[in-house]
């Protein structure tokens, strides 16, 4: 388990801080909370029920400098096939987004910007829910670089395409 103070990446919130924990009154009962604080939000606050096994499997170690690098070498190569029935496609970012597999959001983020270069080139625009899905799994991915790279989530995308340019 986690500790106070340490630094975890949250489902699709992103980047948190492990405050402490707390007890709050609901629905007549109290219940203990994990409570996080996510680093590029300071204003916001998580909670996590102590007793809800499935949400603290959200609760995952920031990759280390070393894996960001590697992930972000494979940017480039990562391939995902586009599924074109909208419901499964929303089914199965929002699995990809709240699962914490950093590849795989790689290649979520990936396959978004490919389709959105397309559909840009034939003067569409992406769903609006693709786009959404888009601008979250981004955020959560480029913070979590941001973290491991001692770098801010603004210098995330320029760190990558300097990279991947050698």
């Amino acid at each position: 388990m986690f500790n106070k103070g340490d630094v975890v990446s949250y489902g699709a919130t992103g980047v948190c801080r492990i405050s402490g924990e707390c007890v709050q009154k609901v629905k007549g009962e109290n219940r203990k909370y994990l409570v996080l604080k996510p680093v590029y939000s300071p204003n916001s606050t998580v909670y996590v029920p102590l007793d809800n096994e499935e949400l603290l499997s959200k609760l995952k170690s920031l990759m280390t400098l070393e894996e960001a690098q590697d992930l972000i070498k494979e940017l480039p190569n990562e391939t995902a096939d586009w599924i074109d029935n909208d419901a499964k496609r929303a089914e199965e970012f929002e699995k990809i987004l709240t699962g914490g597999d950093k590849k795989k959001l790689a290649g979520m983020v990936r396959a978004l910007y490919v389709h959105r270069k397309e559909q840009l080139a034939k003067g569409r625009r992406l769903h609006a829910a693709d786009e959404a899905f888009f601008r979250n799994a981004e955020k959560v991915l480029f913070e979590e670089f941001a973290a491991a790279l001692g770098i801010q989530p603004n210098e995330v995308l320029s760190f990558i395409e300097d990279m991947n340019k050698e």
